[in-house]
């Protein structure tokens, strides 16, 4: 493709995003929701800038979008260069476009967010999917007979549009299904209550992170989790570093090490762009490597990986992430983009049991440890962990080595030395 956009819309507060959007493109419509307004400081100096800046109580109003949609088609604005980063904005971003006249399927954006019409998509192309049962009513005696009848256990329910792993769990037997679904809390965060049970793959898990222009990425970057996500809180531990320590994070995979691997998940993410009608985004693509090497898809997000994921990129590539997107978003193409290191990954620290923290490394202390590139406390003293979910974030320590060894004895080393603290709750 490689073209330029005259017209970008962002959707959410991001400083250098939007610096760098409005560096390349003539017009920036800016629209930021309350918690952007109340809670992430906007630079009002920079955001005299854009086009036009519009304030919604949140993403999921129908009628805040609309109204949004209709004053921009007022103006001229297409919506064919709608960005958005975040889960809380992606279902309204979606539907702003449609109403602009992006697109001729009005459910294309939901594809990018519900995991059933996103696997019922990728599968009809004719790539491996993990099979799944849609549990739209937890307490029908039918839907529960649909998981139990088709799918084999253990399996692993989720919100259906979730994000991360909040509100995901695995069930061991077709006896436990029922009392675990009837004891659900609601799910904060999200509004639908419907969940997805889905086969549980066997194999190691990869993330796959990519910025498209049409068929070609203009970075991709493969990386696998130390432990595959959902075992994280059952105390596993890493067999092959030999140092017995819990590992929670994610490493990237060497293109050079591993250049058969690349092109077969890059030939399988082009399929599942197509499937799903991404062409022009930022994707986050979820897949798991069988033992004999097939790739199985499990999920994608037209957005950055959350967590510590877009320090890892940045990193990677060498610069800051989201100027990196803004750049690709906007003009198709990107600067020459190399990091430092050949190998770079990602530790969360978390405490060894739950509880309130009374102790956290200082970013200070972790980057003293030579090979530590950033750090990022994310909770803090006083905060309570209770093992709800792996998602429950605490302090990220982003590393980079020039060999394979350098970098296992850093991981060891980051997760001996560095420790979250805590007490009993009572």
């Amino acid at each position: 493709m490689n073209s330029t956009a005259d017209q970008v819309i962002v959707c959410k507060w991001n400083r250098d995003l939007i610096a760098t959007l409005l560096e390349h493109t003539p017009e920036v419509y800016v629209i930021l929701d309350d918690f952007d307004v109340e809670h992430m400081s906007p630079d009002w100096e920079l955001l005299k800038g854009a086009a036009k800046v519009y304030r919604v109580g949140e993403f999921d109003s129908l009628e805040e979008v609309a109204s949004v949609a209709a004053d921009l088609a007022l103006r001229g604005v297409s919506g064919d260069r709608v960005v958005s980063f975040t889960e809380f904005s992606q279902y309204g971003a979606g539907y702003l476009s449609t109403l602009l006249g992006d697109s001729a399927d009005p459910l294309r954006h939901v594809a990018f967010r519900d995991k059933r019409l996103m696997k019922q998509r990728v599968a009809a192309a004719g790539i491996a999917v993990a099979d799944w049962v849609g549990l739209p009513d937890r307490s029908d005696e039918r839907d529960l007979a649909a998981v139990t009848g088709r799918l084999e256990f253990p399996v692993v329910v989720k919100p259906v549009a979730g994000a991360g792993t909040i509100g995901t769990f695995t069930v061991r037997s077709a006896e436990e299904l029922a009392p675990r679904l009837s004891a659900l809390d609601p799910i904060p965060f999200f509004k639908s209550r419907q969940l997805i049970a889905e086969e549980f793959v066997v194999g190691r898990e990869l993330h796959v992170d990519a910025l498209w222009d049409g068929d070609e990425p203009l970075f991709l970057v493969v990386s696998a989790y130390f432990v595959n996500v959902l075992s994280v809180l059952e105390g596993l531990k890493d067999s092959t570093a030999g140092t017995g320590t819990p590992l929670d994070g994610s490493y990237v995979i060497s293109r050079e090490d591993a250049p058969d691997l690349y092109k077969q998940v890059l030939d399988v993410h082009r399929d599942v762009n197509r499937a799903l009608g991404i062409d022009r985004a930022v994707t986050h693509l979820e897949l798991f490597e069988k033992p004999d090497g097939r790739l199985v898809f499990s999920e994608i997000a037209t957005r950055l990986g959350g967590a510590y994921v877009g320090s890892m990129l940045t990193e990677v590539l060498g610069r800051d992430i989201f100027q990196v997107v803004g750049e690709g978003l906007v003009l198709g193409s990107l600067r020459e983009t190399s990091g430092k290191h050949r190998y770079v990954g990602a530790v969360h620290l978390r405490p060894a049991r739950p509880g309130r923290i009374t102790s956290l490394p200082s970013e200070e202390e972790m980057l003293a440890i030579e090979g530590v590139q950033q750090a990022q406390r994310v909770a803090r003293v006083g905060s309570v962990v209770d093992f709800s979910h792996p998602s429950e974030w605490c302090v990220f320590v982003i590393l980079g080595a020039d060999t394979a060894e350098e970098f296992d004895a850093l991981v060891a080393r980051v997760g001996r030395e560095l420790t979250v603290e805590v007490e009993p709750v009572d």
